[in-house]
């Protein structure tokens, strides 16, 4: 599921989800703490760049020589998903980058059989049901006034 690349990005392949679905994606990766010139280990991770609402880390474990991540992601979109999150292990350090790549499945293709570390939290509601339930009231709104 993690694969390493080149120094500093990492490749997570979650493997098929499901779309408007909410997951929780769970994955060690390995990790040494920052050392600075005074010989002090620093925190053993910061969550480096901008909030994504699609895809952010939830949590940040430090393990013996591992990190365990956390991280929250919204399968927005059919087909493939890149989502990309960043850890620093010190405010002056170059950023961890951590991509996460997954295949999404439309609506009525099937149930995704979830890799482990994965979970479903939650199903988020499309624009398109926003759309249809808005015509819905207005047409049953309609159709009552009529009948009257």
């Amino acid at each position: 599921m993690v694969q390493p690349q080149r120094h500093g990005q990492i490749d997570a392949h979650l493997g098929f989800l499901q779309l408007y679905h909410r997951y929780h994606v769970e994955f060690l990766i390995p990790w040494n703490l920052c050392t600075h010139k005074e010989r002090k280990s620093s925190v053993p991770a910061i969550v480096a760049g901008t909030h994504n609402p699609n895809c952010h880390i939830v949590d940040l474990i430090s393990e013996k020589e591992s990190l365990k991540l956390k991280i929250e992601l919204l399968a927005y979109k059919e087909k493939i998903l890149k989502e990309e999150v960043q850890i620093l292990c010190c405010k002056s350090g170059s950023p961890l980058k951590i991509q996460l790549n997954s295949r999404v499945l439309g609506q009525d293709k099937g149930r995704p059989l979830l890799r482990n570390g994965i979970r479903s939290v939650g199903v988020e509601q499309s624009n398109e049901d926003e759309v249809l339930g808005t015509k819905l009231r207005a047409s049953l709104s309609m159709q009552s006034k009529q009948s009257f």
